[in-house]
C-alpha cells in the first residue's frame, strides 16, 4: 500500500501522470488491513485497554466489568456485522464497482462482517476459556 502511494506520487510529480487506480486500491487495501487486523489484535490481546478503573476494583468486580465490556463488544460487533452484511449484499445485487478502475466492491465489503464475526467468536472463546481456567489468570486477562 505504501509502495503504491509512493510510486503514484513520484509519477505525479516527476512524470506528470499518476497511476489512475492508486487512490482506490490504497483505500481498499487500507480497509482490508484495518478490518483484518481487528480479530488478530483482539485474539492476541494487544489492543488498547483503558483499565485504570478496573485495576482499582476488587477481583469479582473486575470480572463483572470485563463481562460488561465484552457484552458491549459483542452487541456492537453483531449490529455492525448485520448492517455490513446488508451493505455488502446490496453491493453484490447492483454489481457495484469502483469509479476509476472498475474493481468489484462486494468482496472487499465482505471483510467487514467477517471481521466482526471473528471478533465475536474470539470473545466467546476467551469467555469460555475464562470459565474453565478461572483461577489460572488475573481478572481482565484475555477477556476483552
Amino acid at each position: 500500500m505504501t509502495g503504491l502511494v509512493l510510486v503514484s506520487t513520484l509519477m505525479r510529480y516527476l512524470v506528470g501522470k499518476p497511476i489512475g487506480f492508486s487512490d482506490e486500491l490504497s483505500g481498499l487495501l487500507f480497509l482490508s488491513l484495518s478490518f483484518l487486523s481487528l480479530p488478530h489484535v483482539l485474539n492476541t490481546s494487544q489492543h488498547i485497554r483503558i483499565d485504570l478503573l478496573v485495576r482499582a476494583l476488587p477481583s469479582r468486580m473486575a470480572v463483572a466489568a470485563d463481562i460488561f465490556a465484552n457484552t458491549i463488544l459483542v452487541a456492537f460487533a453483531s449490529i455492525f456485522a448485520y448492517q455490513a452484511w446488508d451493505f455488502m449484499t446490496f453491493s453484490l445485487q447492483i454489481g457495484a464497482r469502483s469509479e476509476i478502475s472498475g474493481v468489484l466492491l462486494w468482496p472487499w465489503m465482505a471483510l467487514m462482517p467477517l471481521s466482526m464475526l471473528l471478533c465475536i467468536l474470539i470473545v466467546v472463546r476467551n469467555g469460555l476459556r475464562g470459565l474453565t481456567h478461572n483461577g489460572d489468570r488475573s481478572p481482565g486477562e484475555g477477556l476483552s
